[in-house]
C-alpha cells in the first residue's frame, strides 16, 4: 500500500468517526475560515513560527507539496523541514484561498477550494497558477489546528497560437 493510500484511508477513518456534536454554527464555520486564513497568511510570509501556531505539529500530520511534484510529508518534522526548505528556494511567495468551501463534523472541519499562487525564485524565475487545496483541522483545547493540507496542480488549457 502506497504511503498516500493509507493517508487516504486514515483520513477517511477519521472523518467516518467525527461526532455532529459540536453545532456548524456561523460562529464555528468563522473560526475555520479564519485558521484556513491563518494558514496561507503564514505561508505567503514565509514564517515558520506563525505556522507552528497553525498546525497541530504532531507525528501524524501530513503536507502534501509542492502542487508540482506532490510529496507527503508526514509528521511536524518533516513538515516543518519542507516549508525551510522551500521557502529559501523563493524571493516572493503569495498564496490565496479566497472562497473556501468549508464543512464541520464534531471536531473536524476540512476545507476546499481553488488557490491562487504566485512565486518568484531567487533567481527570478517567475510561476503561479491556480491550485486545488484542501485543508482538515481538528478541534483541540478550543482551537482549530491544522493536521492535513494537499495542493494539486490545476492544468491550464494551452493558450491558444495567434493566427
Amino acid at each position: 500500500m502506497s504511503q498516500l493510500t493509507g493517508i487516504a484511508i486514515a483520513l477517511t477513518l477519521l472523518l467516518a468517526g467525527a461526532s455532529p456534536s459540536v453545532a456548524q454554527s456561523e460562529s464555528e464555520r468563522e473560526a475555520v475560515r479564519a485558521a484556513n486564513q491563518a494558514y496561507y497568511d503564514a505561508l505567503s510570509a514565509r514564517d515558520i513560527q506563525a505556522m507552528e501556531q497553525v498546525w497541530s505539529r504532531e507525528a501524524d500530520d501530513v503536507l502534501v507539496a509542492p502542487p508540482i511534484r506532490p510529496t507527503a510529508h508526514v509528521g511536524w518534522d518533516k513538515i516543518k523541514k519542507q516549508y525551510e526548505t522551500f521557502w529559501a528556494t523563493l524571493e516572493e511567495l503569495t498564496v490565496s484561498m479566497e472562497q473556501p468551501t468549508i464543512h464541520i463534523e464534531g471536531n473536524v472541519a476540512w476545507t476546499f477550494g481553488t488557490e491562487h499562487a504566485k512565486r518568484r525564485t531567487k533567481d527570478g524565475q517567475a510561476s503561479g497558477g491556480p491550485n486545488f487545496g484542501t485543508n482538515i483541522f481538528v478541534k483541540r483545547d478550543g482551537r482549530w489546528l491544522l493536521v492535513f493540507h494537499q495542493a494539486a496542480l490545476m492544468p491550464q488549457p494551452p493558450a491558444e497560437k495567434a493566427k
